[in-house]
């Protein structure tokens, strides 16, 4: 029976990056399919829209296998690994699978690691297109005296909040007078490039990787700003470098085409399996009622204080 799999574009993209799998997936999906329906098939079925079967799982474990080996060979070790890659391996989550690709392989160069990483972390922050809508986020950061405050960016790069010092308050501006009215829906996330600590995305977990104000949810409107809290708090205190993603819905009637759990999802985290699906989602609702929704973001950098 042909089921979809979760995030199968994600762990495609991790294969290809890891790996530098050298066939283009019009290729491979000729070998699975022929060349007439192949292509799409394959890009459906990576975007979790066509199922996948057993045999299509097994032939796609085999071009793994196949590549773990040539990149072993090209360092020298002719050894077979610990433990081959299965079809099943495809059912993990998304950072679990590239840790086992990373893991199985034992001699993926550094460059390779560093663009797999750096992919995967966009992934989880999606640029927000140029937008007619105005909307951008804010972050106002304080100390023992305010000294930055309601700028996307400080004009050198993202704020900078050092743990135990600053506090942190966003809000989303440029909101139209005609939307204060609205009956709105936000969706908050926040993601983590945990890459100034030394690590890479699948070093760490899901959650320690993606967080989620519970969304949606129907936000505070203040002049014209978009209050993700009541007043300034402390950062977290996990250093990296975060984007603060926000989707603002206008028109309740795309929920079910954005939210993968459904149009009348409870406010809630979203998972991994979740997140992926929605922010594929996005995409295409952007593309197609650009008018229902509008989406913004912003970096900002959380480190250690310096010393006195």
């Amino acid at each position: 029976m042909a089921t979809a799999i979760p995030n199968l574009f994600l762990k495609w993209l991790a294969v290809r990056e890891l790996l530098r799998l050298p066939q283009s997936n019009a290729e491979i999906a000729t070998r699975l399919w022929g060349p007439d329906d192949g292509p799409s098939k394959f890009s459906k079925m990576l975007r979790g829209d066509y199922g996948c079967e057993p045999d299509v799982a097994g032939e796609l474990a085999e071009v793994v296998n196949k590549r773990i080996a040539i990149v072993r060979g090209a360092a020298g070790r002719h050894d077979a690994p610990a433990e081959a890659f299965r079809p099943i391996d495809f059912e993990a989550p998304v950072l679990g699978f590239a840790r086992k690709i990373v893991d199985t392989t034992e001699v993926i160069d550094p460059d390779a690691l560093d663009r797999t990483h750096k992919a995967l972390v966009k992934e989880f922050s999606p640029d927000a297109p140029a937008s007619a809508s105005g909307l951008h986020v804010a972050i106002e950061q304080y100390g023992t005296t305010r000294f930055f405050e309601g700028a996307a960016a400080a004009p050198s790069g993202p704020p900078v909040f050092e743990i135990g010092r600053h506090k942190g308050l966003f809000a989303i501006e440029g909101l139209p007078p005609e939307d204060a009215n609205r009956p709105l829906k936000v969706y908050v996330m926040f993601s983590r490039d945990p890459a100034i600590q030394g690590s890479r995305i699948w070093d760490i977990s899901f959650e320690d990787a993606v967080r989620w104000l519970p969304s949606p949810f129907e936000p505070v409107v203040e002049g014209g700003r978009i209050l993700l809290m009541k007043e300034p708090k402390p950062v977290q205190p996990i250093p990296g470098r975060f984007r603060l993603t926000a989707i603002v819905v206008r028109d309740p009637a795309v929920l079910p085409r954005l939210d993968p759990r459904g149009g009348s999802a409870s406010a809630a985290p979203l998972d991994e399996e979740e997140t992926a699906r929605l922010l594929t989602n996005l995409t295409r609702v952007a593309k197609s009622h650009a008018n229902a929704l509008a989406y913004c973001g912003s970096d900002y950098v959380v480190r250690e204080p310096k010393a006195a």
